[in-house]
């Protein structure tokens, strides 16, 4: 396969995932989780699943990160379908699940929001890296812990300051306003 038959395939992949998103915030479950599995499956026939940890150059030296991507093409699918399934994960009250999903969609974003050679590449990923964060914090919120609140508080706080730092209070106002479709928290005895 060459190189733009499977970037458009990641492409494609990519949006099956945005689909299963938007399926997820529309409470159509059975659907999202009918995209997202075959857009795993399509993700993995591409590049085979994601390295727990992989080596990479940038910068003076090669580094380690866990959950590198070839191309930001595969970033984006990765990205997304990570994002979707921990969405589908906090749509089925699993946030032990979807705090895997979001993690991952984290560290996806995370490598290429510093080393992107592209500018927009790189402010792009920022802003994935904090969608993800504040989803992670959704789920950390729906923890029932003490740690699980302070650690909530926390991811939120940071997210608070990349928002700030990127000036992307669009997508903290998106990003609450599908929170508030999500089914209503369990009772917990903890305030943040």
């Amino acid at each position: 396969m060459s190189d733009r038959q499977e970037t458009h395939a990641y492409e494609q992949a990519k949006q099956r995932a945005q689909e299963a998103w938007r399926s997820c915030l529309d409470g159509d479950v059975y659907h999202a989780q009918e995209l997202l599995l075959r857009t795993r499956t399509e993700v993995k026939r591409l590049g085979g699943d994601l390295p727990i940890l992989s080596h990479f150059e940038g910068g003076d030296s090669g580094k380690s990160a866990s959950f590198v991507t070839r191309s930001y093409a595969e970033a984006e699918a990765w990205g997304w379908l990570e994002m979707a399934s921990g969405l589908y994960q906090l749509q089925r009250d699993r946030p032990g699940a979807s705090l895997m999903h979001f993690k991952r969609a984290w560290r996806i974003w995370r490598p290429w929001s510093t080393l992107a050679a592209d500018e927009t590449r790189k402010l792009n990923a920022a802003r994935e890296r904090v969608r993800a964060a504040l989803w992670l914090s959704a789920s950390w919120s729906r923890m029932t812990s003490e740690r699980a609140a302070r650690v909530a508080e926390a991811v939120w706080r940071a997210a608070l300051s990349d928002i700030a730092r990127l000036d992307a209070g669009d997508l903290l106002a998106e990003t609450t306003r599908q929170q508030s479709q999500l089914p209503p928290m369990p009772e917990t005895d903890h305030e943040f």
